[in-house]
């Protein structure tokens, strides 16, 4: 039997994860109950405005209309990137804490996603740039993004160079 060397290693990223959905869900709510699709309202000026819009479809609205197809492969990536995470914390002799943390906030944000896929069959986007034309995108998104590039972090500038918890 494969054990972990420390329950640590598992909690941290199953507490990201669980942040993340948390998150995701919490501000999904929010954008429902009180922004209105299709009308604009500033946000962070400058930066970021609300703006609610119903996905169908996967990152750039690809795949639109085809929200089975999404769904399933938004299942794939979402199990791919657990199994890989797990594979990780087992095999790794100290998977450091930022590949743990960002590997739990795309597993995590990624269900949220899949539970509003499940419920609704599309994802709800609100956060748009107002400096420059990009995508609406959500809070599951932004953590996602954010998972990746802590995992990048890792894996160019720390592989090998952190002894952390």
């Amino acid at each position: 039997m494969i054990r972990l060397k420390s329950k640590n290693e598992l909690a941290i990223m199953a507490g990201a994860g669980t942040i993340a959905f948390i998150l995701d869900r919490l501000s999904k709510i929010w954008a429902l109950a009180h922004l209105t699709q299709g009308r604009m309202a500033p946000f962070l000026p400058g930066l970021l405005q609300f703006n609610l819009t119903m996905n169908t479809g996967a990152a750039f609205s690809l795949g639109r209309d085809q929200a089975p197809l999404m769904t399933a492969v938004a299942c794939l990536y979402t199990v791919g990137f657990l199994v890989w995470g797990l594979v990780r914390l087992y095999k790794a002799e100290r998977p450091a804490i930022l590949e743990r943390i960002g590997a739990g906030l795309i597993v995590g944000a990624s269900c949220g996603n899949l539970y509003e896929r499940f419920t609704q069959g599309r994802v709800t986007d609100f956060l748009e740039f107002s400096f420059f034309s990009f995508p609406v995108f959500n809070v599951a998104d932004a953590l996602i993004d954010t998972g990746v590039v802590l995992i990048i972090i890792q894996f160019l500038f720390l592989e090998g160079k952190t002894k952390d918890a």
